[in-house]
């Protein structure tokens, strides 16, 4: 049996554009997750007063199915107060998966209006649309 590929990430901050773009590879425990929303949330308070106008991608082309742990502590996340006021004007995902897609999906639990895409460029026009 394969050992999974554990995971790194990277987070780019286009500020003309107010996009938060999270890009995550390999096998994503709670506790990266964890440590990826803390990174992300710093990223997103160097915008100043922008945080709340802002868009977020987050890229999972290269992650596999993460654990139903992980999943569950990305919604703990996604609903702590203290989050939500640094939500994005709008969020993405993207994974060619379907079935990352559907895992996706369940965190629509607690954010109804993420956008879930197949691929980037779909993604992106949809944040950057008015």
């Amino acid at each position: 049996m394969a050992v999974p590929e554990p995971s790194s990430h990277s987070i780019a901050i286009d500020r003309e554009r107010l996009l938060i773009d999270v890009r995550i590879r390999g096998f994503l425990l709670p506790e990266d997750a964890s440590w990826l929303g803390e990174e992300v949330r710093a990223a997103i308070l160097t915008l100043g007063d922008a945080v709340g106008r802002h868009v977020t991608l987050y890229d999972l082309t290269e992650m596999p199915v993460a654990p139903k742990e992980t999943l569950l502590q990305t919604q703990r996340t996604f609903d702590n107060p203290a989050v939500r006021a640094m939500w994005a004007r709008k969020a993405a995902f993207v994974s060619p998966s379907a079935l990352t897609r559907l895992q996706i999906g369940r965190l629509r639990e607690v954010r109804p209006d993420f956008g879930i895409y197949a691929d980037r460029e779909t993604a992106i026009a949809w944040l950057l649309e008015e």
